[in-house]
């Protein structure tokens, strides 16, 4: 009984190797980066607000695959990346859109446009405590609340308040569905159909919101392409799934 080390000395004797709270601190530096986008958005500058959102993107793209490859299975910390993760993806994909949508009136400032955003708002809140949010393949289940790709998307195309409030009503309910979104890197299935369509999508915002305002023909139609791609594997998806479920039913 007198041979217990103290719990200090145990965590004195962790593996210098173990990165794990360096990765959670360079996971952490996505919120600094979201309010850098939330500051842009108040200060009215929508250009710069979205380069700060592809910034926090290519963070949030970077920090899993450095966890998964650095991170040693024995690696202990007080910190729960998964939630660490949540917490960011709260403030950069749906907080700073939800902003950014009211500030630069995307939707009208009147009752419309307040109920446009509350429902931005609660859906993603719902869809962010779900349980079932991915299943054992990484497809997510709902639509995963990446208004930090569809409301520059929509800025850029100059919608029109009742076009953004249609793409928002119905992104909204998708949240509450088990229609399946993939993980663009994380799923075997079309992994480079995936992959390539939010790289095209990203490509299109980013060289969009630089040659902004003006934007040519062609650039427009790059823009169009990425979320195009993305709805056609979300559709073939999901009349695949319907297909193996009606399979399924008739054995």
């Amino acid at each position: 009984m007198f041979n217990k080390t103290p719990q200090y000395l145990d965590s004195a004797r962790q593996s210098p190797r173990d990165m794990s709270l360096a990765l959670h601190a360079f996971t952490a530096t996505g919120v600094l980066v979201g309010m850098a986008a939330l500051v842009a958005v108040l200060d009215g500058s929508a250009r710069l607000a979205i380069i700060w959102l592809l910034v926090a993107q290519l963070i949030d793209g970077i920090d899993g695959p450095l966890a998964r490859r650095l991170l040693p299975e024995e690696a202990t910390t007080k910190f729960d990346g998964y939630v660490l993760d949540l917490v960011i993806d709260f403030v950069t994909c749906v907080l700073v859109p939800a902003a950014f949508l009211w500030e630069f009136k995307m939707v009208n400032h009147d009752r419309s446009g307040m109920i446009a955003v509350a429902a931005l708002l609660m859906f993603s809140c719902l869809w962010f405590s779900r349980t079932d949010q991915q299943d054992s393949e990484s497809w997510f289940h709902g639509f995963p609340a990446s208004w930090n790709m569809v409301v520059p998307t929509l800025w850029l195309l100059n919608s029109s308040p009742t076009v953004t409030l249609v793409v928002v009503a119905c992104l909204s309910i998708l949240t509450m569905t088990n229609v399946q979104f993939a993980h663009p890197i994380r799923v075997v299935q079309w992994r480079f159909w995936n992959v390539t369509a939010i790289s095209v999508w990203v490509a299109g915002v980013l060289f969009g919101t630089i040659w902004s305002p003006g934007i040519p023909f062609p650039l427009v139609a790059l823009i169009f392409v990425g979320p195009l791609m993305v709805t056609a594997g979300t559709v073939a998806r999901q009349i695949e799934v319907t297909r193996d479920v009606q399979l399924f039913r008739n054995r």
